[in-house]
């Protein structure tokens, strides 16, 4: 036997107490996109098809709000700082800017009308001349 130690108490040795039975765990309840899923898995085909247009056309509806809901708010701040929706896109007087046309021609060959605009590498038919001993400014429209 254990010998007794003064200030401490003695364990009894009486028995313990009996251990509660576990509980069942409760059903954890479905979250909504596992209910949506459970819905979903007992349609048809046709009610998936009608389903997925009226989705569909929802989803527009939210997009198309959305962005009417931005665009107002682009515009209530612009206006704010004293500008308008064209200046913030780069807009010249409500018109879109004007855009890079192709360059004018500086040189234009004689026989077949082809021409070059003296950007780049000078055309083939310039340099072919060239070499013939033709001056360029022979060329010049």
């Amino acid at each position: 036997m254990a010998k007794a130690v003064p200030g401490r108490a003695r364990k009894a040795a009486a028995r313990k107490a009996p251990v509660p039975a576990k509980r069942k765990a409760a059903a954890t309840p479905l979250t909504s996109a596992a209910k949506f899923k459970a819905l979903v898995d007992n349609l048809t085909t046709i009610e998936l098809d009608e389903l997925i247009k009226v989705a569909t056309a929802r989803k527009s509806k939210e997009i198309a709000g959305a962005r009417a809901s931005l665009l107002n708010e682009v515009k209530a701040r612009a206006a704010s700082l004293g500008m308008s929706l064209a200046d913030l896109v780069g807009l010249d007087n409500g018109k879109a800017a004007k855009s890079q046309s192709a360059p004018t021609p500086k040189y234009r060959n004689p026989d077949t009308g082809e021409t070059w605009s003296g950007r780049g590498y000078p055309a083939k038919w310039l340099t072919d001349l060239e070499a013939k001993g033709r001056k360029r400014e022979e060329f010049a429209i």
